[in-house]
This record gives structure tokens, C-alpha cells and sequence, in this order.
């Protein structure tokens, strides 16, 4: 019993609050740490929005047969909301009527219906694949070199990658800074180094 009240004793004790012999190098090293947690954070979370969405388009266009046509512009629609602007156009792909996204075609600088009206005017032949046993905007895409299966896939494979590398770099350094804060610490009273 009496053992069991030693131990009581000892749990319910305190520990000492141990001095920090270097300040300025903890501080450092804590401000370090939190940057390193909140970047490791932002790049788990954007790293895997970002393989996710790459994914998607990948897994929408594999196996999926197609060939390249020319879109022609009817009308071109830009609309912006509180989150996002959406640039999309009216047209005609071998004499049927479809829709296609236009944001990859205009680029990222347009802000008006205006603008898009001068850089996509009604007639505008625009390179695409045309998907065919697709339905709504994915069967018009903007002729590129990947075609978009192809794209997407090495843009989850790059996603994935980067991500990982910066996860990494990030777990390393946080591991590195707790060490440096940690040797920060003055010994601990009572505690006599060895000669």
C-alpha cells in the first residue's frame, strides 16, 4: 500500500518547468515547426484535389473512342458567379449541335462577355476531339497534344508525385526543427553530466 502511495505521489507531482537555454533558436525553431505543419497541410490538401480532379478527367475519357473536328462557334457565354467564371460557347460539330468549355481555349485573362465575343466570335473554327457516346460539354475537347485520357493521366501521376516530395520534405524538416527546439532545453536540475 504504502508503495502504491509513493507512486501516487510521484504521478500527481508536477514536472518542473525546464529553462530554455537558447530563446532566440526556440522561437526559430517554433515558428518553424508551425509553418512546416501548415504547409504540410496545404500541400496534402491541394496535392490530392488536385490528383483527384486529374483522376476524374482520366477515368471519363480512357477507353472512351474519338477523333479530331472542328467546332463551329454559334454564340460564346460567359458567366461568373460568386466562386467561379464560366466561359462556354454554342456551336456545331459535324452538323449537330453541341456545347464545349472554352476556359482552356481563352485562356485565363478574359473577365467580360465582351472579351470573350472578340477572341471567339460567331463562326470561329476551333480544333477539338469530338467524343461521341459522351454526353453534354465532355464530348467537345480542345485538340491537344496529349489527347485528354493521355493528359489526365500524367497529371495525376505528376500530382501524385510532387505531392509526396513536398509531404516528405515538409515531415523531415518538422522532424528536424522538434530535434533543434528540443536541444534548446538546459539540462534539467540535478542532472550532473558525465565527466
Amino acid at each position: 500500500m504504502a508503495h502504491f502511495e509513493h507512486l501516487q505521489a510521484r504521478v500527481a507531482r508536477p514536472a518542473p518547468n525546464r529553462t530554455i537555454a537558447r530563446p532566440v533558436l526556440f522561437r526559430i525553431a517554433s515558428v518553424g515547426i508551425a509553418v512546416c505543419g501548415f504547409s504540410f497541410f496545404v500541400v496534402a490538401l491541394f496535392g490530392f484535389v488536385t490528383f483527384i480532379n486529374a483522376w476524374n478527367r482520366w477515368q471519363r475519357y480512357e477507353g472512351h473512342p474519338f477523333h479530331r473536328a472542328e467546332f463551329e462557334v454559334m454564340q460564346a457565354y460567359f458567366q461568373k458567379s460568386s466562386r467561379h467564371i464560366s466561359i462556354y460557347a454554342r456551336g456545331t460539330v459535324e452538323g449537330q449541335q453541341q456545347w464545349m468549355d472554352l476556359e482552356r481555349y481563352v485562356g485565363t485573362g478574359v473577365r467580360s462577355q465582351e472579351e470573350v465575343d472578340e477572341q471567339v466570335a460567331a463562326g470561329t473554327s476551333i480544333p477539338v476531339y469530338f467524343f461521341p457516346d459522351l454526353k453534354g460539354r465532355a464530348r467537345v475537347q480542345l485538340a491537344s497534344d496529349p489527347p485528354p485520357a493521355e493528359a489526365s493521366k500524367q497529371q495525376a501521376v505528376n500530382a501524385a508525385s510532387h505531392a509526396l516530395t513536398g509531404l516528405a520534405i515538409t515531415a523531415v524538416l518538422m522532424l528536424v526543427l522538434l530535434r533543434v527546439r528540443r536541444l534548446c532545453y538546459a539540462p534539467a536540475p540535478g542532472l550532473i553530466a558525465n565527466p
